[in-house]
């Protein structure tokens, strides 16, 4: 295990609702210092939908000797939106010294237009009814051709404007085309059996280091903690003195 990491998210709206719908600046500080000094993270994956809440946080980590993955997660956009979205977001990226660009997360179902769907809400209720119909099937055997396209044509944007690493927060169904770059990431729901270990495992066959999202949730008191706040690579953080920081992709 490399970093011991977490998700930090400013807010996201599938469904056009918004997961955070107050957000204060001062709390953010607060709660980013607390990921860093409570929690001794090495990393925090600053999440969200709005460029300048995601500036705002991503900036708050690195003053906090954070390293940043900078994750942009847009809803309901189509492929032509993407594209200036992602300029736009690499641009503050690479202004705030983040560490990693997160280009996107399980397009294939949050991007409009891939899967059949009015929103991001219908397209996972379709796929987990058990019985998607035939236009949805028939749209799943599309999806990695053109989801690969529109990550190529993005990775190609973001790595125009940001000189740091960049990764795609892909969905396990979803099948990537890693070429384009530089590390390997999955959201992995799951739990710690040896079966979900060895699917993670395979991902190491693109030989490219990987970053494993979304493994357990941890749970902090309630008056004090952030939301959406999930564990990357290890299930908890550990107690005690806080470990030497490391930053793990230099520029």
């Amino acid at each position: 295990m490399r970093a011991r990491g977490i998700t930090y998210d400013t807010g996201f709206t599938p469904g056009g609702k918004s997961s955070r719908p107050v957000f204060d600046a001062d709390a953010v500080q607060h709660e980013i210092r607390m990921i860093a000094d409570n929690l001794h993270c090495d990393a925090v994956r600053i999440t969200g939908g709005d460029p300048g809440r995601l500036a705002l946080a991503a900036r708050h980590a690195a003053d906090a000797g954070l390293e940043v993955w900078f994750s942009p997660f847009p809803c309901e956009l189509s492929a032509e939106e993407l594209l200036p979205y992602f300029a736009d977001c690499a641009d503050r990226a690479e202004e705030v010294g983040a560490n990693v660009f997160v280009a996107g997360c399980e397009l294939s179902l949050f991007a409009a237009g891939i899967l059949p769907g009015d929103d991001s809400i219908a397209r996972i209720e379709a796929l987990i009814s058990g019985a998607p119909d035939e236009t949805t099937l028939a749209a799943l055997a599309e999806v990695p051709a053109r989801l690969n396209s529109l990550l190529s044509d993005i990775a190609a944007t973001v790595r125009s404007r940001f000189r740091g690493k960049i990764t795609y927060a892909s969905g396990t169904w979803e099948q990537i085309d890693w070429a384009p770059f530089d590390i390997v990431s999955a959201d992995a729901y799951g739990d710690a059996s040896d079966a979900f270990r060895q699917g993670l495992r395979e991902y190491l066959r693109h030989g490219k280091p990987l970053a494993a999202n979304r493994i357990r949730q941890l749970h902090l008191p309630r008056r004090s903690r952030p939301r959406r706040h999930r564990l990357v690579g290890r299930r908890r953080p550990r107690c005690g003195p806080a470990p030497p920081r490391r930053r793990l992709h230099p520029r």
